[in-house]
């Protein structure tokens, strides 16, 4: 594998202008003769003091002694913020628990981490995460988690749901991370605490939260590729966040502007690949605190984005396309604190998600295509978090959910159901002698108004054998009613020949998920981890070729297999020299369709990733992340029906279906993302330059990601 010369030659000087500098203002004679000042290193979140390490500070040091130099300090600390290790989390217990408590294994992606990617959404957040594989799709990006597409993982905001699923995905590019102080990962089924869609596991974005008497922070960029791919216009992002905080209420206000040119990997027809897009969102949050204990919490969140594509056939019609979209969501939250632990909440939400889609044909309006879709939900938690004394904490709680969608493409219009539940959980510290062995029992049971009565157990248990070495396991139900667009869709497509129909007869997929786990730390800054899992589902739903007319191919919904996926994650995390820290992670996902006794389509059975940071003297931060992807099974692209919008590899479906049971391979691939930056004035501000996809690999057909892109900008904090 080789790169360009001409790309070759300035990373090249990148990295010996950073490493000459590293040298330079570290070592004279083998002694640090400029440390660096203690205000460039980002402040710890005072949420999470405990990550402070203590072994830093020596109780008898005195001024002027090495021990006592706060420059020395503040190096040893350029890390303390990127994985949160100490830090609380809330998914997987559903209430504040320190993370090295927690039996449930929470993977946490920190503020610092976020900021040092470089990423500008959720989605390329998330795209050298262990474990996890985020592929693109007509909307944006969506995401596979224990080898489940992105239908069985809940996505979260602050803890409550949020609507709007295109062919039952949520796209990860809605998420700007401008907005983000942080994304809690808990894989595997979570039904026992979140009901439905959390058989594959749950994502909760944590909105920033004022931290500071007032801060101020701004941040732009401007990235562009070959013209032959992107065209002349670039991306533009902006954003700006603003703060305040003090005895009685901490605010914090949110704005950005975003924008794309469409970009190509085959620029041999008109059609494009990825969107266009132009999107504005803003919002804020608020939280009243007037004695300590009584909290009043409020959030919105609001976005508009416009995307634009074209599509071309091989019957030669090209399509104008576009889609407009709202999305809102408000959040709101009573909270009172009694004793240590203890706490009484109500919280509440309301989402819209609404979608106008419209494909134009050139010179011709006989295969024109208007729709309009509305997603609305709303869901209440009553929930106590009560310590009966310290080896037992009980969470306990009652939830209701209603979601409603309104769109042309079903066949009555509109759609709506309601979901009651109750939940108990148990967090029992069982033995404190020499180790310290925690059962978390839990039920949740749902009341739905389709589907009736569903209940999902899950225990789990945590045995910290010594400081250095943890053992968890689980075992859990889960289950996902159908959508109601596999429930009443019926969508035609004259212009490729085919037809797609619902179910109103679906029954819910079910499953059963058993995690292990284990982590040890052999040193103070290593870390070493190995967990498996095994994912069984029943009834699970899938198209299936029904009839073939002189005009059309039949599609319909049916509960028709059972499936596995089965695997096992193996990830090091180690910091040195100070300045340095390196992560590898691999995983091997073997799943089956045991109906058909094939691979699951799209799934790889080998992923790694790596990430490389460096935090250095002078303010130099460097950031290094890939993923290699092995090869990837693929038998047909029926799943892409759903959406109406998606019009790849669709003719391959009318041919019959001994071809579509061909699998085809896509070919194994390398991500490389490098970003470099410099901060200034006391790392009040910042240059920052950066390369995607640095290898520029991708495959028109299977792996269309975008091709190598450049970008740069600037971030200013007061």
């Amino acid at each position: 594998m080789t790169l360009n010369l001409q790309f070759c030659i300035p990373i090249l000087c990148l990295f010996l202008l950073f490493f000459g500098e590293l040298h330079a203002q570290t070592r004279t004679n083998g002694k640090i003769t400029k440390p660096i000042p203690k205000t460039e290193t980002t402040p710890a979140d005072p949420k999470n003091e405990t990550t402070q390490d203590p072994t830093n500070l020596k109780p008898n040091s005195q001024p002027g002694t090495e021990e006592s130099k706060p420059e020395e300090t503040a190096e040893e600390d350029r890390f303390k913020d990127l994985d949160n290790k100490n830090g609380i989390v809330v998914t997987g217990s559903r209430g504040e628990r320190r993370l090295k408590d927690s039996a449930v294994a929470t993977e946490v992606i920190s503020r610092k981490r976020i900021e040092q990617t470089g990423a500008r959404n959720l989605g390329e957040v998330l795209d050298t995460q262990i474990g996890i594989n985020v592929t693109p799709f007509f909307g944006g990006s969506q995401v596979q988690m224990l080898g489940l597409d992105s239908k069985y993982v809940l996505f979260l905001v602050d803890g409550q749901r949020v609507a709007g699923r295109l062919n039952n995905t949520i796209d990860l590019t809605r998420f700007k991370v401008q907005n983000i102080e942080r994304i809690e990962i808990v894989k595997g089924s979570s039904s026992s605490l979140y009901g439905a869609d959390a058989i594959g596991g749950v994502i909760n974005i944590i909105t920033k939260q004022a931290e500071k008497p007032e801060h101020y922070q701004f941040r732009t960029s401007y990235g562009n590729g070959r013209q032959m791919n992107f065209g002349s216009q670039g991306e533009k992002n902006m954003i700006a966040d603003v703060g305040f905080k003090n005895d009685f209420v901490a605010t914090n206000f949110f704005g950005g502007f975003n924008q794309a040119g469409a970009y190509d990997l085959d620029p041999r027809t008109p059609a494009t690949t990825g969107n266009s897009f132009q999107d504005n969102n803003l919002g804020g949050n608020m939280t009243f605190n007037p004695d300590g204990q009584f909290k009043v919490k409020t959030g919105i969140n609001y976005l508009n984005r416009n995307q634009a594509g074209i599509d071309s056939r091989s019957t030669g019609g090209v399509f104008d396309r576009s889609n407009m979209t709202n999305d809102f969501l408000a959040l709101g939250a009573l909270e009172y604190t009694y004793g240590k632990r203890n706490m009484v909440s109500l919280r509440g939400n309301f989402s819209r998600w609404e979608n106008h889609y419209k494909l134009d044909q050139r010179n011709s309006n006989e295969l024109d295509v208007k729709e309009i879709t509305n997603e609305f939900s709303s869901q209440g938690v009553a929930q106590i978090d009560h310590e009966i004394h310290k080896d037992h904490m009980i969470t306990a709680g009652f939830e209701s959910f209603s979601e409603e969608l309104q769109t042309d493409r079903l066949e009555r219009r509109n759609a709506y159901r309601t979901r009651r539940a109750a939940f108990l959980q148990d967090e029992w510290v069982v033995w404190r002698q020499g180790i310290v062995w925690r059962l978390v029992p839990g039920v949740r049971h749902d009341v739905d108004s389709q589907f009736g009565g569903q209940t999902t157990p899950k225990i789990a248990t945590k045995v910290d054998i010594t400081s250095n070495l943890v053992f968890r396991a689980s075992y859990g139900k889960g289950f996902r009613p159908p959508s109601f667009r596999e429930l009443y869709l019926r969508f035609e497509n004259p212009g490729v020949g085919y037809v797609v129909e619902g179910n109103d007869k679906l029954r819910p997929e079910k499953s059963t998920t058993v995690n292990a786990d284990i982590e040890y730390s052999p040193f103070k800054y290593w870390t070493l981890s190995l967990s498996v899992f095994r994912n069984d589902i029943t009834d699970l739903i899938q198209y299936t070729f029904g009839t073939r007319t002189s005009e059309f191919a039949n599609f319909q919904l049916k509960n028709v297999q059972r499936a596995y996926t089965r695997g096992v994650e193996a990830g090091s995390r180690v910091r040195f020299w100070k300045y340095f820290a390196l992560e590898l992670g691999y995983n091997q996902t073997d799943t089956r369709d045991l109906t058909t006794d094939r691979p699951l389509e799209g799934r790889a059975l080998h992923q790694g990733t790596m990430n490389f940071f460096v935090n250095a003297p002078g303010g130099w931060e460097f950031a290094l992340r890939a993923k290699r992807l092995d090869k990837r099974p693929f038998y047909s692209t029926t799943n892409e029906f759903t959406t109406g919008t998606s019009t790849a590899l669709i003719d391959q479906q009318t041919r019959s279906v001994e071809e579509n049971n061909k699998v085809v391979y896509g070919k194994p691939f390398t991500l490389l993302n490098v970003r470099m930056e410099k901060k200034f004035f006391e790392g009040r501000m910042s240059l920052f330059l950066g390369v995607d996809n640095v290898l520029d690999q991708y495959e028109l057909t299977y792996n269309p990601i975008r091709p190598r892109f450049y970008y740069g900008g600037l971030q200013a904090t007061f």
